[in-house]
Parts: C-alpha cells; sequence; structure tokens
C-alpha cells in the first residue's frame, strides 16, 4: 500500500506544464534565461540535473503564482547569486566595468594596433647610400 501511494504521490509531483499555454510560454522563455548551478553554461529548460528539474518546478509555481518575470528572476538571484542569470543586472561601478570592459579592451587594442602599425612603416627621409668600390 506504501508503494502504491509513494508512485501516486510521485506521478503527481513530476514536472509538467502549465494548464495555461499562454503561462507555460512564459515559464519556459524564463527557463531559457536561467542558468543551471549544476550544470556549465546550460539553461535549465536543457538541464536534465535533478537541481534543474526542481528549478523548473519553481518556475512554473512562481508563474502559476502570478509572480512577474522581474520577481522570479530576482528570487532565483537572491537565492544562487547573480551568476544564475544569463542576463544578470548591471549594479553600481563594477557592474558598469563588467559589461564595459569588452568595449573598452577593443578600443584600446585598436589603438594598440594602429600605433604599432604605424611605427612600423619604413622610412623614407634617410638617404641611400652607394656601396663602396672595391679595390
Amino acid at each position: 500500500m506504501k508503494a502504491i501511494l509513494a508512485s501516486l504521490l510521485l506521478i503527481f509531483a513530476a514536472e509538467g506544464p502549465l494548464a495555461d499555454p499562454k503561462e507555460e510560454a512564459r515559464a519556459q522563455d524564463l527557463m531559457r534565461e536561467i542558468r543551471c548551478v549544476a550544470c556549465e553554461n546550460e539553461p535549465i529548460s536543457n538541464s536534465g540535473s535533478d537541481i534543474a528539474a526542481d528549478m523548473r518546478e519553481r518556475v512554473r509555481e512562481m508563474v502559476a503564482d502570478g509572480q512577474s518575470n522581474e520577481e522570479i528572476r530576482g528570487w532565483f538571484a537572491e537565492r544562487y547569486g547573480d551568476f544564475v542569470l544569463f542576463r544578470p543586472p548591471s549594479r553600481g561601478l563594477g557592474g558598469m566595468l563588467l559589461w564595459a570592459s569588452p568595449f573598452i579592451f577593443l578600443i584600446a587594442g585598436g589603438v594598440l594596433a594602429f600605433t604599432i602599425s604605424r611605427n612600423r612603416r619604413p622610412r623614407t627621409d634617410i638617404p641611400a647610400v652607394a656601396p663602396e668600390e672595391e679595390s
């Protein structure tokens, strides 16, 4: 009897889509924006880990409860850190530097390449010297 109850509990507790297709679509979008904490750079929508299944179920519960996307992202970021979001918010100077640093390095590299190429040009203002005559 206990085995039957346990199996029924597993069947009903198993993750499944939401009844409303619009809510399920919103949940799926959010699942693609949230990173699995057990996998490297894989969204919870694609991950097969147990923690990702729990995270997907939590997203569906929060969507069904009527929470906004920002509230859901905020809950996951508060619990797991900003790393869990594929698009972390830029907060303060550190966040701005994090988002701006690729562009800063790109511009600095371009200036450095221009300066090096400019200094490597052959100089044309040096007079040519005639070879010495052999005796």
